[in-house]
């Protein structure tokens, strides 16, 4: 039995003009894994989450928690969900702790499991010591992380968070990955969105790019990064007419002083960069990202089964 499953998930939007959010999306989330949902604005990530979170009805098609239909049996698909909307916004007179604390009382853990899950989930998201403080004299960031703790605490079995980090600084970021990553170890599931490309390589066990409410591909970070062909970049800063012998190379991207490319084998990619160091430009090689991947997918028309 699959932790999630959705099988031609189809959502139309009605009104002035006919929305398709969702064309069709079949996708099998696994128990304790952490399964990454990437997608530009408008790709339809956070429509599937509601789906499966029994917030939002589809059009059609099917799709299940844990065994139980999100359609016909969404009271006890909730038992077993946590979820951190995006947009979702704390109480001001409320503390961290009263939403720890409470969050695992509503989910049906006694007064004593209830205390220890809220202290546990505080200090991982690193709130332990901004607990009695009412939520409405913190930051915008330390408030996100009070969400997040609420939501650890529940002892859930499935945890779908939207853009959880959104708004958080580096070092709140990685407690929080680090706390992700602990449930994970520890049996529970996590559906995660987010636009941060580092969050998604950092933390996932497999994912999914869904653009125009279709899935282009969706595995391990090996198997996404797979599909292209070039494996290595390089960027150099500075002049690049300096070198000649690139400024007809197809698919040289320019950010300012800096100048991308992409070069199928490492060797390649080293006598470039001994080249541009030698014409006395910063130069360096590295491989590929899951951002670099991800673009070429979803920058312009694709399908499942293209290479580039």
């Amino acid at each position: 039995m699959e932790a999630v499953e959705s099988k031609d998930l189809v959502k139309i939007y009605s009104g002035k003009e006919k929305v398709e959010a969702l064309r069709g999306i079949s996708l099998s989330i696994r128990k304790g894994e952490l399964f990454t949902l990437l997608g530009p604005n408008g790709a339809g990530k956070t429509t599937f989450q509601r789906i499966v979170s029994t917030q939002l009805l589809p059009t059609s098609g099917e799709a299940y928690v844990l065994g139980d239909n999100v359609i016909t049996q969404p009271e006890e698909v909730r038992k077993h969900m946590a979820v951190v909307p995006q947009d979702i916004r704390t109480y001001d007179n409320f503390t961290p702790w009263e939403y720890a604390y409470y969050f695992a009382e509503l989910h049906g853990l006694s007064k004593s499991k209830a205390k220890e899950n809220a202290e546990e989930a505080l200090k991982a998201v690193d709130l332990w010591n901004l607990k009695n403080r009412i939520c409405g004299s913190l930051s915008g960031g330390e408030r996100r992380r009070a969400i997040i703790a609420s939501a650890l605490s529940s002892d859930a079995d499935i945890f779908i968070l939207d853009e959880p980090t959104s708004g958080l600084d580096a070092v709140a970021r990685r407690h929080t990955w680090r706390a992700l990553t602990r449930i994970v170890n520890e049996g529970k599931t996590i559906l995660l969105t987010t636009h941060i490309m580092e969050e998604a390589e950092m933390v996932s066990d497999r994912l999914a790019i869904i653009n125009k409410g279709r899935v282009v591909t969706e595995g391990t970070l090996e198997d996404i990064k797979n599909l292209s062909d070039d494996k290595f970049r390089v960027i150099i800063e500075g002049d690049i007419d300096k070198l000649g012998f690139l400024g007809k190379r197809d698919g040289l991207i320019q950010y300012g002083s800096k100048n991308i490319m992409y070069l199928k084998n490492e060797d390649e990619a080293l006598e470039i960069v001994k080249k541009a160091l030698g014409k006395g430009l910063k130069a360096e090689a590295a491989p590929i990202t899951l951002e670099d991947v991800f673009v070429k997918l979803v920058g312009g028309e694709t399908d499942e089964n293209q290479n580039f």
